[in-house]
């Protein structure tokens, strides 16, 4: 529902686009838009955005509609502002996922901005998601390449693998990729591999955790964040790594309140010295 305020602004904001003022018509709806995001005030805002030249801002926005796949207005959109950052991963993702293929044809970097877009990555000692979206920008090879090489890195930042591997996973690699997980060198195939949050291992672990603590609510989300840590850190081979999930919990529970892993000790020190301090 659009309130008569964010009508208002949204009226000022056609009277300044349609002077040249893309600007203003900018800040006009950003301000609409801090209290509710009606649809057809952020695929208006996304529009300007486009026009003037700030794809970043768009793909942004964009992003955090909640029904980005189900309104055929906002997917729509949401095609466009890939095609405009160039993002052709995302749009590779999108098509083995949906099992069709996009109304909009994206295009990668040119190659020249590619090789800027992996080498600059590489340099990187902390990296945004911003940076790691730049990676969006490249062509297929490319992009297997370069996450076969980063995956090949022991010393890998976690977040950076862990992104890797599941944008892998999203654009159905058949290829076997070889990944540290650990300290150890191992192989998967992307293609036959589910996402983190939907291994079954995954889930029933999360559910474990969630009926020790439901008596303390107030523990249960930093205990979930150590949790996706920790499986993160064993992810794409959460099967080699956790032989029973409910035994995995009961030790992982253990592990964070008294650092008595019990069975899986030697496993939870390996997964906790090979994470950032």
């Amino acid at each position: 529902m659009t309130s008569l305020s964010q009508k208002n602004l949204m009226k000022l904001a056609k009277q300044s686009d349609a002077k040249g003022d893309t600007k203003t018509a900018i800040q006009n709806l950003e301000e609409a838009l801090r209290d509710s995001q009606p649809t057809e005030i952020v695929i208006e805002l996304c529009d300007l955005y486009l026009k003037s030249k700030q794809e970043d801002q768009a793909y942004t926005l964009i992003k955090e509609e909640p029904d980005l796949f189900s309104d055929e207005r906002i997917f729509a959109e949401y095609s466009k502002i890939l095609q405009a950052n160039h993002f052709l991963i995302e749009e590779l993702e999108l098509e083995h996922l949906r099992g069709e293929k996009l109304s909009v044809k994206v295009k990668p970097a040119d190659l020249k901005t590619q090789q800027e877009i992996m080498r600059a990555f590489k340099t990187k000692k902390q990296v945004s998601q911003a940076d790691y979206e730049q990676l969006l920008k490249l062509d297929l090879v490319n992009f297997k390449t370069f996450a076969q090489s980063m995956l090949l890195d022991p010393s890998q930042n976690f977040a950076v693998r862990l992104s890797l591997c599941e944008d892998l996973v999203r654009l159905g690699v058949k290829d076997k990729i070889k990944v540290w997980i650990i300290g150890n060198q191992e192989e998967f195939v992307p293609a036959a591999t589910s996402l983190l949050e939907k291994e079954t291992i995954y889930q029933e672990i999360v559910s474990s955790m969630g009926s020790k603590y439901h008596n303390r609510p107030s523990q249960l989300p930093l205990v979930l964040g150590e949790v996706n840590l920790v499986l993160g850190s064993l992810y794409p081979k959460l099967s080699k790594y956790v032989d029973e999930p409910d035994s995995f919990a009961s030790d992982l529970s253990s592990y964070l309140e008294n650092h008595d892993g019990r069975g899986h000790q030697k496993l939870f020190k390996a997964i906790y010295a090979n994470l950032p301090q």
